[in-house]
């Protein structure tokens, strides 16, 4: 083989691989923090293109370097699987996020944000709480590790050159992956919510019995009040939940990569 050839595909490789781990590494939870500095971002990205490239090289069909625009429809390719991968890891830390503004909305702290320290968004207190717990029993769990166990896999499962975007399977998948997101939100959120919903009807019941009490005055504090009771109560069962959450995200994300193998 001409070495100049080879050499100008090794390029060619190396930075469709480091498109898509670009890609992931913009979206993932934790490292695609916007808190992290861009440059330590992309640093870090091109760290693993570096380690992971004997594999890429191992797993990719050798072809013809490729023309301009030949070669830019694969890189649009590597930047759609990576996104896609990137995006599904981040539906779940959004119904849980979700979660907690149910729970806000309810105990009337929804008039109230903060700023997400990971993606310096408007987030309400709840909301921000279980992000926060879901984060550490992610980071318990070695979830970052498993993210970059992900990046290694799909280099495996989709080699380079050999991406195939099944449209209705990836729609159907994605579909119930949004779906999921609200069941996750609703299972989470279901103790407080309910607790809060029940007091909402005992209040209902005193306002129409004893008109005298100011229900509203009561109400918010009490609402607050068993808000966080009940979430001192049911936290060792929440954290129980957020594994089970932790083990589904898992699995999603190996299907998305042998569904686009």
């Amino acid at each position: 083989m001409d070495p100049l050839a080879y050499t100008t595909n090794q390029v060619q490789m190396f930075l469709l691989a480091f498109v898509r781990i670009a890609s992931i590494m913009a979206l993932l939870p934790i490292f695609g923090s916007t808190s992290i500095p861009i440059q330590l971002r992309v640093g870090l990205s091109l760290a693993v293109c570096f380690i992971l490239f004997p594999l890429v090289q191992q797993h990719a069909t050798i072809v013809p370097p490729a023309t301009t625009g030949m070669f830019v429809f694969r890189v649009l390719t590597e930047i759609f699987v990576g996104l896609i991968i990137g995006f599904t890891a981040t539906l779940l830390f959004t119904g849980v996020q979700f979660a907690g503004y149910l729970i806000d909305a309810i105990t009337g702290f929804s008039f109230v944000e903060l700023v997400d320290p990971f993606t310096e968004a408007s987030v309400t207190i709840f909301g921000q709480l279980n992000v926060l717990i879901f984060t550490i029993v992610f980071l318990m769990l070695n979830g970052h590790y498993f993210f970059l166990l992900a990046i290694e896999k799909s280099f495996e499962i989709i080699p380079l050159y050999g991406v195939a975007i099944p449209g209705g399977k990836l729609a159907a998948f994605l579909t119930a992956q949004t779906g999921a997101l609200f069941t996750v939100a609703f299972k989470l959120s279901a103790p407080i919510f309910v607790t809060l919903m029940i007091t909402q009807v005992a209040l209902s019941v005193v306002a129409r019995t004893v008109p005298q009490i100011n229900v509203f005055f009561v109400g918010i504090p009490l609402n607050i009040a068993v808000a966080f009771g009940t979430a001192m109560l049911v936290l060792p069962n929440l954290v129980t939940l957020f594994k089970g959450v932790v083990d589904n995200l898992m699995q999603d994300i190996w299907r998305l990569l042998y569904l686009m193998a």
